[in-house]
């Protein structure tokens, strides 16, 4: 069986229950499951075998069901920008928070209460662990579910998520913090437990990542193709988000589907080289005077200079397939014109799906856009401005030449 690293991050924690679910779809099965913060929230009621009920728990969560603060203060706490560096600067602080009380909790332990069954959790054969930090020992505690105390987990969790700022609530006369301030992700308790292959659903959350002490562990990490929002941020859309995200995420490594920002699958490679070598002398012209190619045989134009500078525009590598290529031109204008990405797509489709959505719409809208911000901007920034704008021409281009699959 595998193992099941879930690392901390606040409203991220809905990317784990979306990748959870694609990998049970998927046959996957769990024999140990570890988190930190919301991380260990979510591991417990995965642990304990209640997945679905925390998968919908998480869709009718939002911000009054688990804070107990007035709008403008919570407005506040979101809007300021929650990085690393503000981690540890309120961390320094701990004496001041704990003090000064910090923002209630009392709803979210009730959420807490209401879905994680401590004995139903001890009973389940798989194995659950979590990781909070002392404050009044200063050391960090990696903990199994039979190292804590009869009648405690819950006060662990809340421990493990008790994010600089919240209300510290002591477990007899001593004070926890989150345990991203030891290890955001705690791959190394599964490991410990002697699981050689290791999922790690990783949000990109704020904290340490500790390196993995144990050898012939094989790691599949499932990592957001998008930012995931502020931590703090428990608004309906951005947890809805984030469950569809972790879905197709996790879809995209397991199926092997193509796209950096939607999930289209995989054709033949002669398919793409296909479809680009079809496109006629006079387009391929017209795109070696857009990226100033010197002059030469068409096929060599196509296939020695315009398709590799696309790829660089794109950021993939010069050895990239040529479906990759073709793929990333189409989410250049896909993304325009805001297809849904959450939807797995054959290339066909993808294609069909642009060139409706495309009718009637125009670019000149963003030449000027492009234009007036390059007067303003340096010159690098300039010039990567024109190059996206050459990108969008070309994509759009292409994908009008392109008259059937």
């Amino acid at each position: 069986m595998y193992g099941l690293a879930l690392e901390g991050g606040g409203v991220k924690g809905a990317f784990h229950m979306g990748a959870v679910k694609a990998l049970l779809e998927e046959g996957y099965e769990f024999g140990g499951v570890t988190g930190t913060s919301i991380g260990a929230l979510n591991g417990a009621i995965i642990a304990q075998g209640d997945f679905e009920a925390g998968y919908r728990l998480w869709e009718s969560m939002d911000t009054p069901l688990l804070f107990d603060i007035e709008e403008e203060q919570y407005k506040k706490l979101i809007d300021r920008r929650i990085d690393r560096d503000l981690l540890f600067k309120l961390a320094a602080r701990m004496g001041e928070i704990i003090e000064n009380r910090g923002i209630d909790t009392e709803k979210m332990r009730q959420v807490v209460e209401s879905i994680v069954d401590e004995e139903k959790l001890r009973g389940s054969a798989t194995d659950y662990g979590l990781v909070t930090v002392s404050i009044t020992d200063l050391k960090p505690l990696e903990l199994y579910k039979e190292d804590i105390p009869e009648g405690k987990m819950i006060d662990y969790i809340m421990a493990s998520a008790s994010f600089p700022g919240f209300k510290l609530n002591p477990i007899g006369d001593k004070y926890y913090i989150d345990g991203a301030f030891y290890d955001n992700c705690p791959i190394n308790l599964l490991a410990r437990k002697g699981f050689k292959e290791i999922i790690a659903v990783r949000t990109l959350g704020m904290g340490i990542v500790q390196h993995v002490r144990y050898r012939n562990v094989k790691i599949t990490n499932i990592i957001p193709s998008e930012d995931l929002g502020n931590p703090l941020d428990f608004s309906r859309e951005l947890i809805s988000k984030n469950l569809q995200m972790g879905y197709y995420d996790t879809m995209r490594i397991l199926k092997g589907l193509k796209g950096r920002r939607y999930y289209i699958i995989p054709e033949k490679e002669d398919k793409a080289f296909d479809i680009f070598f079809q496109l006629p002398d006079m387009l391929v012209k017209e795109l070696g005077k857009l990226f100033k190619v010197r002059e030469m045989p068409v096929k060599r134009m196509l296939f020695e200079s315009i398709i590799p500078q696309l790829a660089n525009i794109m950021r993939q590598k010069a050895s990239s397939e040529y479906q990759d290529i073709l793929i990333g031109l189409l989410e250049v204008l896909a993304e325009d014109i805001r297809l849904n990405k959450y939807k797995i797509y054959s290339l066909e489709e993808f294609i069909q799906e642009i060139k409706a959505q495309s009718e009637g719409k125009t670019k000149a809208s963003i030449k000027r856009s492009s234009l007036k911000l390059g007067r303003s901007l340096n010159k690098t920034l300039s010039d990567a401005l024109n190059r996206k704008h050459e990108l969008r021409v070309a994509a759009k281009k292409i994908i009008n030449a392109i008259s059937k699959f």
